[in-house]
């Protein structure tokens, strides 16, 4: 969990004066707050410019031994991204993306992942596909976004990517956005709290510390006795006896109870994002997915 929050707050801190300052110059102007409540907001179109970074926290684990081509990657907006003077991507909002290539990790621990950012969903629903080389979306001219991430991550760990793992993806194409939809989903949306994520990293068990054998007891033989004494009387004399003492039993000193094995756990450090690289994917023509209504 520590991992966790030290990510989230370098990331925060990298990003705090930036964004602050935008939003205060602008509510300088239109008094506009973190976030402009949807009876505020203004209709009409809106643009996030191209060069555009945004800082998103992973959502879902990429396992090591499963990752490939083509799975998804599902990750959260963290800070929220301005559109001019106002809020374009609000925190919380959800970007969806698709695994290109994977680098498993080498003898330096070091593990790549191409992704192609494909999707932007907000809280009320409203989507925007990004480029992703298909005609359905902008063209097959339009560049499309995509990231390199370079994980620090050892070979014995299970993950490639952890739940709350902070990734950049910086827009290569501008996007456009309905400005009435993007303020109906400002109140619903929540950026993700320090703690929501919790590390899927697996354990493994361990020989541990044994326990130890204890002592046996320790016996004391006791005494055996004597038999009485009999001394004959003389005529008309009875015999006299002189008690024998009796035996005395074994004492016996309890030895130490044994302990038993201490199981124990070997947790392997959880992956860390080293830099989310922009890159240029030359993908082949897309079939465009069919429309739904």
């Amino acid at each position: 969990m520590d991992w966790v929050l030290h990510q989230w707050e370098a990331v925060v801190g990298r990003s705090a004066v930036v964004v602050a300052s935008a939003i205060l110059m602008s509510a300088a102007g239109s008094g506009l707050a973190a976030q402009v409540p949807a009876d505020r907001a203004q209709s009409g179109l809106m643009t996030v410019p191209a060069g555009t970074t945004v800082e998103l926290a992973v959502t879902n684990p990429v396992w090591a031994r499963t990752a490939k081509a083509g799975d998804p990657l599902y990750t959260q907006t963290i800070f929220p991204v301005l559109a001019g003077d106002r809020i374009g991507i609000p925190a919380g909002t959800f970007v969806q993306g698709t695994i290109e290539s994977v680098t498993q990790p080498t003898r330096k621990n070091r593990a790549e992942i191409d992704v192609l950012f494909t999707k932007v969903i907000y809280s009320n629903g409203y989507v925007v596909a990004l480029p992703d080389g298909s005609t359905a979306n902008a063209g097959p001219a339009s560049p499309v976004t995509a990231a390199r991430l370079t994980i620090q991550v050892s070979r014995a760990n299970d993950l490639l990517l952890d739940n709350g793992a902070q990734v950049g993806m910086t827009l290569a194409s501008p996007m456009e956005l309905d400005g009435e939809k993007i303020a109906g989903s400002i109140a619903s949306s929540q950026a993700p709290q320090p703690g929501k994520f919790r590390s899927a990293t697996l354990c493994r068990p361990t020989p541990g510390s044994p326990g130890s054998p204890g002592t046996p007891d320790t016996v004391i033989p006791g005494s055996p006795g004597t038999p009485s004494t009999t001394i004959p009387g003389g005529p008309g004399m009875p015999d006299i006896t002189i008690p024998g003492t009796p035996a005395t039993p074994d004492t016996v000193i309890p030895g130490s109870p044994g302990t038993p094995d201490t199981p124990g756990t070997s947790c392997p450090q959880a992956p860390f994002v080293v830099s989310s690289m922009p890159i240029t994917l030359n993908l082949p023509a897309r079939i465009p997915e069919p429309k739904t209504n």
